[in-house]
């Protein structure tokens, strides 16, 4: 019987003395539910490089494709009053990341945005043509005939949707967009073409000018310093532009550099990328001293003028933070979620953790991590978590891993291995499980892109202070007679507290019943832009099939066979998040959302202590369409949620009162 060291409160079952203390911060009136055990038990072995993918072929599946996917209901543009989406480019190639979310969307402070993904035209043998798709929006009216903002659109001056990489030749892949404050643009990616004495290195493609003017390009490497660096991350402060990579040599495939399997490099150049005296080092705290190396894109980095961030870690290693407040010239190491074996090998090691012949089950962090640095210089981390094991029946390379649930929330106050759980795959139903198609086509009922349920969060931040995160997940109300596989959607949850507490879930994704296609779409690798204003603005990829054509699980490879779109949405920021309550006021209220309702609706609710809320509703001529009191209600975010589908169409005004204060807003209902 194999003993569970660390497992999480989302699958409901008991954490051991020695595991992390893990919090509950999930909104109130949130609705959780546990993940089937018939579901979590069709767990199988994975090799544990099956998540660093660049082999760019597609998974030839023996399992015969299905049918083609039906059209979606709008594939262009949704316009409401609350959230704007618009189609801005697409791509067949439809893995962007194999952890943690890449920067692809940089708002700039004059409103432009730059917007970036790795793409390809058409799903050739190793995708010859893929490389970084790009398109850019000018803040400016649209001089007519045009009406799109953005450059390469229907309705745009470019014409349609971006056609072909902006790396002219070369292939690259895994891409990162950046502005700076001079106004120059730039992406980072990964390339196999040769340069010079290199066999492949990180790639910079850069113009003087964003959203104008050829592009120049060069790799990040010179004949001192050839190699074959995969995965970069990379972020700018003013002129400063900060990135960490995937560290290999020239031998492909790669070997041990710097006494490690892929050591994470880290360079800075402080003049918009012209020179980089700082280039490609190792980190003294997360050398080979202390791992023996880390997964692709299992890393995350940020900046705020000297403040540098940086979190780290794998399965095989401890989830951790590096911080640096001269410009990444020095850096301490905080860990965040302790891995219990050090330096474990997944070709010879096994999980026994105190050597008694016994397998244990490890909860570790699963390399998606994101972090944000806020006004106050506080880093803060968002991440899921992996359940796995390794014992004598698997191969060598090999795990098992069992769908585990749940998002998780650090910053610099708490103490390591402690954290707080505020998000999880909603059960729609109320029922208490997680309903998973019937239907036994599929391996595995859901698309798998990781090792959670819920993950691959991107943060943002208003001037307020007030933290924005986007994450996808399992959602269970979705279609799935089609596919046999749940969907994943595209989430927003805020936090006006500093992560004390958090909204309720907004789905970026409309259903049919709001005049969307979410109901048949999957949604996935949402990059949120760092800089919120009165709306927050998101990047995703969306088709019609659960997971992604490489993936090496039944049927992801095999429905995937439609392009992919690139989705440009942004929400009203007012809508989806809460005011914060100052010292002279008990409350505070949110505009309920969605506005318009068709069948139900939420409002949040800011209290700074425990108090008694009452809702009321009314129509325009007063009479009380609903009325609800919640007794002691906890301090911080409080969701109520109203069943609006037997109201009569029209306007109402909602009210709420605690302590004799009261707030009165609008509210529609269709």
């Amino acid at each position: 019987m194999k003993k569970i060291l660390l497992i999480c409160l989302s699958v409901g079952i008991s954490i051991s003395a020695s595991a992390q203390q893990i919090e509950k911060r999930l909104p109130v009136g949130f609705q959780s539910g546990v993940i089937p055990t018939s579901v979590k038990n069709k767990a199988m072995a994975v090799r544990r490089d099956a998540f660093k993918q660049d082999n760019a072929i597609p998974v030839n599946n023996s399992e015969a494709r299905l049918a083609a996917a039906p059209a979606p209901a709008n594939t262009n543009r949704v316009l409401n009053t609350i959230m704007q989406e618009e189609v801005i480019g697409f791509t067949d190639y439809d893995l962007q990341t194999n952890a943690a979310i890449s920067k692809r969307l940089v708002r700039s402070a004059d409103g432009s945005f730059s917007a970036a993904w790795t793409f390809s035209p058409n799903r050739t043998t190793n995708y010859p043509q893929r490389g970084t798709g790009y398109n850019y929006y000018n803040p400016a009216t649209p001089t007519p005939p045009y009406t799109s903002n953005w450059f390469f659109s229907p309705d745009g001056p470019g014409g349609d949707l971006p056609q072909a990489r902006t790396e002219g030749g070369y292939r690259t892949g895994f891409t990162n967009v950046i502005a700076t404050s001079s106004g120059k643009e730039m992406t980072i990616a990964h390339s196999s073409n040769s340069f010079a004495a290199d066999s492949g290195a990180m790639f910079l493609n850069w113009r003087a000018n964003k959203g104008t003017g050829a592009w120049t390009q060069y790799p990040m490497a010179f004949a001192s310093s050839p190699n074959n660096d995969t995965w970069s991350k990379a972020c700018s402060s003013g002129d400063t532009v900060y990135v960490i990579c995937h560290g290999t040599g020239v031998q492909d495939p790669p070997v041990p550099l710097y006494g490690q399997d892929g050591p994470i490099l880290f360079s800075r150049s402080v003049d918009g990328g012209l020179t980089w005296p700082i280039l490609r080092q190792v980190i003294p705290e997360i050398d080979s001293n202390f791992y023996k190396g880390f997964g692709g894109d299992s890393y995350f980095i940020d900046a705020q003028g000297e403040n540098v961030a940086i979190v780290f870690g794998d399965l095989d290693t401890d989830m951790g933070l590096l911080k640096s407040t001269d410009g990444g010239l020095n850096w301490t190491k905080t860990i965040i979620v302790t891995m219990p074996i050090p330096n474990f090998d997944f070709d010879t090691d096994f999980t026994d953790i105190d050597g008694d012949g016994i397998n244990d089950t490890l909860l570790t962090g699963s390399g998606d991590a994101t972090i944000l640095i806020d006004h106050s210089g506080r880093v803060n981390v968002w991440f899921s978590l992996a359940e796995w094991w390794r014992d004598s029946t698997n191969a060598a390379g090999e795990l098992y891993a069992p769908l585990t649930d749940g998002l998780y929330y650090w910053n610099e106050t708490m103490g390591t291995d402690s954290f707080q759980l505020i998000a999880e795959t909603q059960d729609y139903n109320g029922n208490g499980i997680i309903d998973f198609p019937a239907d036994t086509t599929c391996a595995r009922p859901y698309g798998r892109y990781g090792w959670s349920a819920t993950s691959r969060p991107s943060a943002g931040i208003d001037a307020s202070g007030t933290i924005y995160l986007t994450y996808m997940a399992l959602i269970e109300s979705a279609d799935t007679a089609f596919f046999k596989q749940m969907h994943t959607h595209q989430y927003v949850i805020t936090s006006p507290d500093n992560g004390l507490s958090w909204t309720y879930p907004w789905d970026l994704v409309l259903p049919q019943s709001m005049f969307g296609n979410g109901d048949r779409q999957e949604c996935a690798y949402g990059a949120m832009a760092r800089f919120v204003d009165n709306w927050v603005y998101i990047l995703y990829q969306r088709d019609d099939a659960p997971g992604h054509s490489l993936s090496t699980q039944p049927c992801d490879a095999a429905n995937n066979v439609s392009r992919n779109d690139i989705i440009f949405v942004k929400v009203e920021a007012s809508t989806v998040s809460v005011p914060k309550v100052n010292t002279k006021e008990s409350f505070s209220v949110s505009q309920n959302f969605p506005n318009p309702s068709i069948n139900s609706t939420t409002v949040n609710v800011n209290l700074n202590k425990s108090a008694d809320i009452t809702i009321q509703v009314t129509d325009l001529i007063g009479k009380v369409v609903y009325s609800a009191t919640r007794s002691n209600a906890s301090t911080g975010v409080n969701t109520i949620q109203m069943n609006t589908s037997n109201w009569n169409k029209g306007m109402y005004f909602y009210t709420v009162q605690v302590q004799g204060e009261k707030v009165t807003k609008q509210m529609i209902v269709q």
